[in-house]
């Protein structure tokens, strides 16, 4: 029953959702959906708006200032020949206003290097949504695999349950025609519940398999989709120059850029060490009128400018501090971008050999199944005519399913090896 329950569970998938899922869909919905491709566009976002000469501190900045005052005041005022003046409730008020301008002329080229750095950091960004979307493809054509395996091997562990009732039943008959030892039926029957037992975690691990492929997605994680029987491979695929590999490798790419970056920020901090040049500006109206005092009103308008040098001699060795800092920051990330080089040479050498010896797998595989299959096809005949044994057919059985099983996962770590040797090669975004 429970198996039973197991087989109407794989049924309802697809009568439930109706839907198939090809690899295509997957990725086209992974490319729409998946968080870290989003977050990472977002991030592309940001750079690009962060890349501007206003943000590289080239472009003055102009303010509006107004201001109004408005006050009552009592005065008494005594002069010098004796005379008093006596005022309450005196009103004055005050008009003021202003357009500033405030430019760096000169910071040592910090400027300009700065904007050099945000074009880098935007190239840099776009670069890094570039990689996360190869690494969503590759991580969603392998889910997808996995996917579509342990479908192929819930269909094995039904082949296996069937061949076992078959013998069950066969084994019951002669048994109870007295032609066969109740321990051949016994033995039928453990076999029976062993298939069925191992249907229970197949269920759960292809539950756990469509939840991971969901998650890339970007889907409901409770959906389920009827996905391809088999999985398309490649057998022919021929290794790329690692010298050419090292352009071509997103992932590097990114530690390169990085590590570019790093330097000329360490060029910036030493702009510090040199003096700037300000220029202010403004254009100024001011006005005021009172009831009390010599003057009734004060008007004056007009511009001005000025030029304000500053030159940096101490400010508590931050800014060599700050130096040595970017400075050690660069020799780090060129070393991880060394070590990185290092460990692409190291991944591409071992993903190629697993290519090579999952090929070589997978074609022996192929063979074996037919042997497999035929060797089990002559001993269920000669069971039935009671010329073989229990324990022969069984083991035939037994030796087809297992062929069939690792034909299935030959399929499958093939599939992973060459998706993994593709995305080293950035073979998989286009």
């Amino acid at each position: 029953m429970r198996r039973l329950s197991f087989i109407l569970l794989l049924i309802g998938f697809g009568a439930q959702a109706q839907e198939r899922l090809t690899l295509e869909d997957a990725i086209a919905r992974a490319l729409e959906h998946n968080y870290d491709i989003r977050i990472a566009d977002v991030a592309a976002d940001q750079a690009t708006v962060n890349n501007t000469w206003g943000n590289a501190g080239a472009l003055p900045n102009i303010n509006g200032n107004a201001g109004l005052n408005v006050a009552s005041t009592n005065s008494e005022t005594q002069f010098a020949n004796g005379t008093e003046q006596i005022r309450k409730g005196a009103r004055s008020t005050a008009y003021n206003g202003s357009i500033d301008l405030d430019w760096r002329l000169f910071d040592g080229g910090r400027m300009f290097l700065t904007k050099r750095q945000l074009n880098m950091q935007e190239d840099l960004a776009h670069m890094q949504l570039k990689e996360q979307v190869q690494r969503t493809v590759s991580q969603v054509i392998q889910a997808y695999a996995e996917v579509v395996w342990q479908k192929q091997q819930a269909i094995t562990i039904d082949t296996a349950l069937a061949l076992a009732t078959t013998r069950m039943v066969l084994s019951q008959v002669k048994y109870e025609t007295g032609t066969s030892a109740k321990v051949d039926y016994l033995q039928a029957r453990v076999d029976y519940n062993a298939r069925q037992f191992d249907s229970l975690y197949r269920e759960a691990a292809f539950n756990n398999s469509f939840a991971s492929l969901n998650a890339l997605m970007g889907t409901d994680p409770y959906a389920t989709f009827d996905v391809d029987d088999s999985l398309q491979i490649d057998t022919t695929l021929q290794p790329t120059d690692h010298t050419r590999l090292q352009g071509e490798n997103l992932t590097l790419d990114v530690f390169r850029r990085s590590a570019q970056i790093s330097k000329l920020n360490s060029r910036i901090a030493k702009t510090y060490y040199l003096p700037t040049l300000d220029l202010s500006s403004a254009y100024n109206y001011n006005y005021s009128k009172s009831e009390a005092g010599f003057s009734l009103f004060n008007k004056s308008s007009g511009p001005s400018a000025g030029l304000d040098l500053s030159v940096p001699i101490f400010q508590g060795g931050n800014i060599r501090r700050q130096a040595r800092v970017a400075s050690l920051q660069s020799m780090r990330d060129q070393l991880l971008y060394e070590r990185q080089n290092t460990e692409l040479g190291r991944q591409y050498r071992t993903a190629w050999r697993n290519y090579e010896v999952s090929v070589d797998a997978y074609r022996l595989e192929r063979q074996s199944i037919l042997y497999a299959r035929e060797n089990m096809d002559i001993q269920r005949a000669r069971f039935r005519v009671g010329i073989a044994t229990t324990l022969e057919t069984r083991e035939a059985e037994n030796g087809y399913v297992q062929a069939l099983t690792r034909l299935n996962t030959a399929a499958y770590t093939l599939k992973v090896n060459e998706t993994v040797v593709r995305e080293l090669e950035n073979q998989l975004v286009h």
